[in-house]
């Protein structure tokens, strides 16, 4: 089971009681509630960044540092990879989000819904997850529905896919800023060679984890909130589903992966794929 310190912590806010005012007693024991979460993930990020250096030391003895021959070898778990990576990604969020704090202090959870990108997924209140996810689906669907190129031939691969299919990945997936939606004029969007490393990653990730996955039990042995993190990353909807329709989807995802690229379910709605989702 991937290690609980990757995800949010629980935020447990105090209930405010019938005519009470927000200032000062309620907003004090809120913005001290708020705190606790944060500084939990802020602890979570340094717990897990102990914990991965022993799994990093035998990747770069065993495997040269390749993560991808780790995990195609057998060396490494579900677990670790997804620990390496949430590990990286929030990381890398720490400085500037410590800053954010310092200067916002108790405001925090209203600044980071703005400024998300930024902030580590350890320190995510619910609100900012929800809010985040829900952006995504809408821009996916406004995506889809402007996308009328052909999915790709087998044996495409990233390098072979037209701008409009790769910036239909990003945008579905959320690997770009919005703000490069407004840049650009007449040809919005990062440049296509960022655009090509970027899907690269998330296609070869996504390739890595679906095997993990199904060597570390399938979906039936993932966690709720593991589950919609997964189906989030592979472009299928999570809000308002239930979690039996989201294993349904997720086992459509792995068995049709067997079937075509990844590539090509990104660039298909779920409906389409070839192993279409069936009653578990």
């Amino acid at each position: 089971m991937v290690p609980p310190s990757t995800l949010p912590a629980p935020l447990n806010l105090p209930i405010r009681e019938a005519n009470q005012a927000f200032f000062f007693k309620y907003a004090f024991t809120l913005g001290k509630a708020y705190a606790t979460f944060y500084k939990t993930g802020v602890k979570n990020i340094y717990h897990n960044f102990v914990a991965s250096r022993h799994i990093q030391t035998l990747i770069d003895e065993k495997y040269q540092s390749s993560i991808s021959s780790a995990a195609k070898a057998g060396g490494i778990s579900r677990a670790d990879f997804q620990l390496l990576t949430r590990n990286r990604h929030d990381v890398k969020r720490v400085p500037l989000f410590a800053l954010v704090f310092m200067i916002c202090g108790e405001f925090t959870p209203l600044v980071v819904l703005a400024i998300s990108s930024v902030v580590p997924w350890t320190c995510r209140i619910p609100k900012q997850i929800n809010a985040d996810r829900l952006k995504l689906e809408e821009r996916r669907k406004t995506s889809f529905r402007n996308l009328t190129m052909k999915t790709p031939v087998a044996g495409t691969g990233v390098q072979g896919l037209q701008r409009m299919q790769l910036l239909h990945i990003s945008w579905s997936l959320g690997l770009s800023s919005s703000m490069w939606d407004y840049i650009g004029g007449r040809f919005p969007g990062l440049p296509n060679g960022i655009l090509k490393r970027k899907v690269a990653r998330r296609v070869e990730y996504l390739e890595l984890d679906d095997r993990l996955i199904k060597k570390d039990g399938g979906v039936k042995a993932m966690e709720e909130e593991e589950l919609k993190m997964a189906c989030v990353e592979r472009g299928i909807d999570v809000m308002g589903r239930d979690v039996h329709m989201l294993r349904m989807q997720m086992n459509a995802w792995l068995r049709s992966s067997e079937k075509v690229s990844v590539e090509t379910l990104l660039l298909t709605r779920p409906a389409a794929w070839p192993s279409i989702p069936k009653m578990l």
